[in-house]
């Protein structure tokens, strides 16, 4: 009963959280614009009667078509959510395993070495991968693969997804964070369960360090561990953003970029439209992501919580 209220309490936040979502993207965007000596100026008065009329409009014509609102490629959005959503999830699936793989094992690596020279590949190379900016890295190796192609290695193209391998890159450019954060939480979590009374019991009974390590103290440690799920999530996402923009991989988050219509630069008076329904359905995407997850962690957390297993 408790796992359904947790479960029914998510989802309530996410419908909240979507209705705002929606409108905040349905806000008036109309500017006035006029010029004051040599200057142009531009002023935003919100008008709650352009607003309701956002509103009332979106809302007309999902009771139309069926949907969530066509998109700028007149195309119902729900389509484009399909073709993106899969180009993306090819790339979030595999990342998602290699960064929660990478990550526990770099994290009983850095819980193993806390001194001496192997220190230097353990929490300092950890702390290094979470410090350095996302597209500082990927800017770092698309360098060293551009260059390479110059002294007779194989020519990558590593942007676009024309090519095969094109998805091979943004899964190790979105894994790359996640991963660094995942062996910091790992190695805490382990951390955490030194001096208890569990492993000093399995000590001194004759287990050696490596088997108490991986029968007992890993495991306490998962509930700890699946609860930043969200967060690493929403690393990944995020991380999504800015490698499809990079890497030109034609992706949710790509596709969201151009549909805000992100320009360099804007002239006074110009309209400033976006694809709305492409906003919102991909933001609802994002979202629906985000509570798959929350659920998920919640069902797991439920089952394997060791404290509530040793008391049931």
């Amino acid at each position: 009963m408790r796992l359904l209220l947790k479960l029914f309490g998510s989802l309530l936040m996410w419908g909240i959280v979507a209705c705002l979502l929606v409108l905040i993207v349905l806000l008036p965007r109309d500017v006035e614009s006029h010029r004051v000596g040599y200057d142009d100026i531009m002023e935003y008065h919100f008008s709650w009667e352009a607003y309701e009329n956002n509103i009332k409009d979106y809302l007309k014509d999902v009771k139309v078509h069926k949907s969530l609102g066509i998109t700028a490629y007149e195309l119902p959005v729900e389509t484009e959510m399909l073709h993106y959503g899969w180009r993306s999830a090819k790339v979030i699936f595999p990342a998602l395993i290699i960064s929660l793989i990478a990550g526990v094992f770099k994290g009983i690596y850095d819980y193993n070495h806390q001194s001496g020279f192997s220190r230097i590949f353990g929490k300092n190379a950890t702390w290094l991968g979470q410090s350095v900016p996302e597209f500082i890295s990927i800017m770092f190796i698309q360098t060293i693969l551009f260059e390479a192609g110059k002294y007779g290695f194989p020519d990558v193209d590593i942007y676009g997804d024309e090519h095969w391998y094109n998805i091979f890159l943004p899964i190790l450019f979105v894994s790359m964070y996640p991963a660094a954060i995942i062996a910091r939480y790992t190695s805490e979590a382990l951390e955490n369960e030194d001096g208890r009374d569990y492993i000093l019991t399995a000590r001194s009974k004759g287990i050696g360090d490596r088997a108490v390590l991986w029968r007992h103290t890993l495991r306490n440690c998962w509930p700890n561990l699946l609860q930043q799920s969200i967060p690493v999530m929403m690393t990944l996402l995020s991380g999504m953003f800015i490698v499809e923009f990079m890497s030109q991989y034609r992706g949710i988050g790509l596709r969201l970029v151009s549909a805000l219509h992100i320009k360099s630069s804007f002239m006074a008076g110009a309209p400033m439209p976006i694809d709305t329904s492409a906003v919102i359905g991909f933001s609802l995407l994002f979202t629906l992501i985000l509570l798959i997850t929350q659920w998920l962690t919640q069902i797991v957390s439920h089952f394997v919580n060791p404290v509530k297993r040793r008391t049931s």
